[in-house]
């Protein structure tokens, strides 16, 4: 063997141990430890999402699959188990096929950063606090209003739940929560009562807390009290005995005030907290 074939063959092998070694460290681990859920913690937060057989249940952070498989299995939802390590994605479709619900669900080895939640009815997250709220401006933008998104032991943040609960687990307890994406409805809306008066609502919004003014004729009259649960507004008008109750739909709300349909049209558009 020459010393040239010796120095190439040489130069081969440091080059392949770089490259192992380049996509061992490029290679993503996870951001949190594996622990499992409870089952009983799990059976509540489904009851909590009102999950059924229509659903596409996206569990962020799999684990073993216990989610959509108990999803699959009890309810006969669809499901999609995603999470980093390679270990867990195996473990999930054993589990899977030990529990006889392949057909109905799949696992993806998969950064949550880079994955898309769009076919998703339901998401639940056993994550961190810092990594729900890194994940919460991807899930405003990827689901649709009204999608539950539910969390076992760690909020959002800034972002109040809309419900939360207390599950007696096996050894301590855990906190449940649940929150509902909220369309965003921030901006300046012009309709016509059920009187036919030219009115403007103006919306502030931060998540699910809304606040506003509302004009009629061009005068100001009190403050509305307003809600948003998914893509459903309420408006009670004080001092009188209207309410309106619609469905937003983009920049239309279609409802009803004092049972005569009422349509509001967004005029001026705002940027809302709900999106940062």
């Amino acid at each position: 063997m020459t010393g040239r074939f010796r120095r190439s063959i040489a130069g081969s092998l440091i080059t392949l141990l770089v490259l192992c070694t380049l996509g061992q460290a490029q290679k993503k681990t996870p951001d949190v430890i594996y622990v499992p859920t409870d089952q009983v913690v799990v059976d509540e937060m489904l009851r909590m999402a009102d999950v059924s057989k229509d659903d596409n249940v996206y569990d962020l952070g799999c684990g073993d699959g216990r989610l959509v498989i108990t999803a699959a299995k009890q309810y006969g939802a669809h499901g999609v188990g995603i999470d980093i390590d390679p270990q867990r994605i195996e473990e999930s479709k054993a589990n899977a096929m030990k529990a006889g619900v392949t057909d109905r669900v799949k696992f993806l080895e998969q950064d949550l950063f880079q994955s898309d939640f769009r076919p998703a009815t339901v998401v639940t997250l056993y994550l961190l606090t810092t990594l729900n709220e890194k994940l919460r401006p991807i899930l405003f933008q990827q689901l649709k209003p009204g999608t539950p998104v539910v969390s076992h032991d760690f909020g959002m943040g800034d972002w109040k739940p809309d419900q939360q609960k207390t599950v007696k687990g096996q050894s301590r307890d855990h906190g449940v929560y649940l929150w509902y994406i909220p369309a965003n409805v921030a901006g300046v809306w012009e309709f016509k009562d059920s009187d036919g008066k030219p009115q403007q609502l103006a919306v502030q919004q931060t998540f699910q807390q809304l606040d506003g003014n509302l004009t009629v004729n061009g005068q100001a009259i009190a403050k509305p009290e307003m809600k948003i649960q998914g893509d459903e507004l309420t408006m009670v008008i004080p001092g009188t005995q209207k309410q309106f109750t619609g469905r937003v739909k983009g920049d239309v709300i279609d409802g009803t005030m004092a049972g005569q349909k009422i349509q509001m049209r967004r005029a001026q558009p705002a940027t809302a907290t709900i999106f940062k």
